[in-house]
């Protein structure tokens, strides 16, 4: 099953390679792609994603749907208690005066799940705006010589 699922994610890491946009098009894709995986959006994902779509043309919608692949709930669930320390680092000890004592809890869970969520999305985003960034233009490198060979090779047969 793992092999299957690393195989899945190579080909669709082939797919966005290949995409005839510039590499700041893709990374912004994957990033903000990434941005919306991450956050909690209740089941809206997909609809932000689409409205994204519709406003934002010089993305790459490729590498935004891929990364909703890379940050799959399997991926995202191991992430949960990393975000929740995260935020009790930062917050330690939260007081709040509600009558009831579950509201107290609920607020103090959601408060440093929430804050390590987004200071975890911010890293991940810079993180993988760079690295796929870097890859593509890795990529696009080593694609250059091959075309310019094709024209070559083209020119000469005309």
């Amino acid at each position: 099953m793992i092999k299957r699922y690393r195989e899945k994610i190579k080909n669709y890491f082939k797919e966005v390679l290949e995409i005839k946009a510039t590499p700041k098009e893709i990374a912004i894709g994957f990033t903000i792609g990434t941005a919306i995986a991450i956050l909690p959006t209740f089941g809206l994902g997909p609809f932000i994603a689409l409205l994204i779509f519709l406003i934002f043309r010089r993305i790459s919608k490729i590498s935004l749907l891929f990364s909703f692949v890379v940050w799959n709930p399997f991926i995202l669930i191991s992430l949960y208690p990393l975000e929740y320390y995260i935020g009790d680092l930062l917050v330690g000890n939260v007081q709040t005066k509600f009558k009831l004592e579950i509201l107290n809890q609920i607020f103090v869970y959601s408060a440093r799940y929430l804050i390590g969520n987004i200071i975890l999305t911010i890293v991940l985003c810079i993180t993988s705006y760079f690295v796929i960034y870097y890859l593509i233009k890795k990529f696009h490198k080593k694609d250059i010589p091959v075309i310019s060979e094709i024209d070559k090779a083209i020119v000469k047969n005309e």
